[in-house]
C-alpha cells in the first residue's frame, strides 16, 4: 500500500501536479486530493460513501435507518457549514433526529 502510495506521488510530481495522499491501512484504502483540499471538503467527500452505503443498504436491514439518517444529518450540517440554516433545515434536522430516536429504540 505505501508503495502504491509512493507511486502516486511520483507521478502526480512528474505532471506537475500537486496532491495529497491519505492512506487507511485498517480499511486498505488510498484517498487521493487536490492540495487544495480543505477538510470541509474532505468531510464531505467522505460521506458520501456513507450516504451510499446508506442509500445501497436494504431497509430490511436493523442499521439502515440509523445509517440512514445518521447521515442525512451530517449531509445537511456539511451543506450548510458556512452558512445560516434555515427554519426548513432546522425541521429537516428535527425530523431525522426523531428517526433516528425511533430506530435505536427499536435495536431496545
Amino acid at each position: 500500500m505505501e508503495a502504491l502510495r509512493d507511486e502516486l506521488k511520483s507521478i502526480a510530481a512528474r505532471l506537475n501536479i500537486n496532491i495529497q495522499v491519505s492512506m487507511d491501512e485498517e480499511n486498505r484504502v488510498l484517498k487521493v486530493y487536490a492540495d487544495t483540499a480543505d477538510m470541509l471538503s474532505k468531510a464531505r467527500s467522505g460521506l458520501r460513501d456513507v450516504l451510499e452505503l446508506a442509500y445501497t443498504t436494504a431497509e430490511h436491514h436493523p442499521y439502515w435507518s440509523i445509517a440512514y439518517n445518521a447521515a442525512e444529518i451530517l449531509n445537511i450540517l456539511l451543506e450548510r457549514w458556512d452558512d445560516v440554516m434555515s427554519r426548513e433545515d432546522v425541521d429537516e434536522l428535527e425530523w431525522r433526529a426523531s428517526e433516528l430516536k425511533s430506530a435505536i429504540e427499536k435495536l431496545k
